[in-house]
């Protein structure tokens, strides 16, 4: 069996499925055929540059404006993840991008009823955006903690870079408090003000072009934090000149808790396959590794005792297969 045999069959795991990034092209086009010509879709998906990315995105999100849509669109998503050998992943959904008209809770009520129906192992993180107000803030809040532990297992909170985290600390204290697993983004090196919410986190998406110090490897080390890596992302738009030079297999061998972004050159891609792939032409990652990482990954994820059992002795089962 060749290695791109044996990642294809690999069970697939994403703990961040962008929603509206996650929306393939045949059902974007399904979704305007009464509007668009496909050349003018073609148009928009076909793009080179952060704006096209963000014109592409707005396109996706126009198209969202019903419950029928966006249960399609779940549907359609959930059909290609298991195609891919999914295996357990988290959904991000950004209640403030879809149409105002459409009530937050019956969405998310929908989503979880289709996952539910499809059988598969997939969680929504709900995103905070540091620039809502506090109407929708609180809004979002109610929805999370009411369905918390019902299918929504996080929360992701979407920093402004120029904000200070510090006038959000309430916020990370309730969340702390409560035992709600929270997601941060971080593309600076973490001031001493901010270092207690970085590092009570459960993950930290690093977009920080520097390896982290000694300081902050203990740091997240002491405190079981994961580290995300949109390595695609920051490849495709020159975040790094060479992505081989970048430092994630060294802090792989390091036992670093790490997981990986499928984000890559279209917002139109959730495919671990084509991730997978990536990780194994540009490092020196080989199946040994990726069983460890998955393994290291299921360990730690917000799930119950048996449903993470399961998980793991399926993914150990398949890969004896493979290896």
């Amino acid at each position: 069996m060749t290695l791109f045999e044996s990642l294809k069959l690999f069970p697939k795991v994403d703990l961040h499925i962008d929603f509206l990034g996650s929306i393939s092209k045949d059902t974007i086009y399904e979704l305007t055929k009464n509007l668009n010509t496909r050349d003018s879709v073609d148009d928009i998906l076909d793009f080179d540059s952060l704006i096209d990315y963000d014109n592409s995105r707005d396109l996706v999100i126009s198209l969202l404006n019903t419950y029928d849509n966006i249960s399609l669109a779940l549907k359609r998503l959930i059909s290609e993840l298991k195609e891919n050998n999914f295996l357990y992943g988290e959904l991000f959904v950004n209640l403030e991008k879809f149409y105002k008209e459409l009530d937050k809770e019956v969405i998310i009520r929908k989503m979880l009823e289709i996952i539910r129906e499809e059988n598969i192992n997939l969680n929504l993180v709900i995103e905070i955006d540091s620039i809502m107000n506090k109407e929708d803030l609180y809004n979002n809040l109610n929805i999370l903690y009411k369905y918390y532990g019902k299918g929504i297992n996080s929360v992701y909170f979407k920093k402004n870079k120029l904000d200070n985290l510090d006038s959000f600390k309430a916020l990370f204290d309730k969340f702390i408090k409560d035992e709600v697993p929270y997601i941060i983004s971080l593309d600076t090196k973490i001031n001493s003000q901010d270092k207690d919410i970085y590092f009570s986190a459960s993950r930290i998406i690093y977009n920080v072009m520097e390896k982290p110090d000694s300081t902050f490897i203990d740091s997240i080390r002491e405190h079981n934090v994961m580290l995300e890596f949109p390595i695609t992302y920051q490849s495709y738009f020159n975040i790094y000149d060479d992505l081989s030079n970048h430092f994630v297999y060294d802090l792989f061998k390091e036992n670093i808790l790490m997981c990986f972004t499928t984000i890559d050159r279209t917002p139109l891609d959730t495919d671990m396959l084509n991730e997978y792939c990536k990780l194994f032409n540009v490092f020196p990652f080989n199946l040994h590794d990726l069983v460890n990482l998955n393994l290291s990954i299921l360990n730690s994820i917000n799930v119950s005792i048996d449903v993470r059992n399961n998980l793991i002795d399926y993914l150990r089962e398949k890969a004896n297969e493979l290896l």
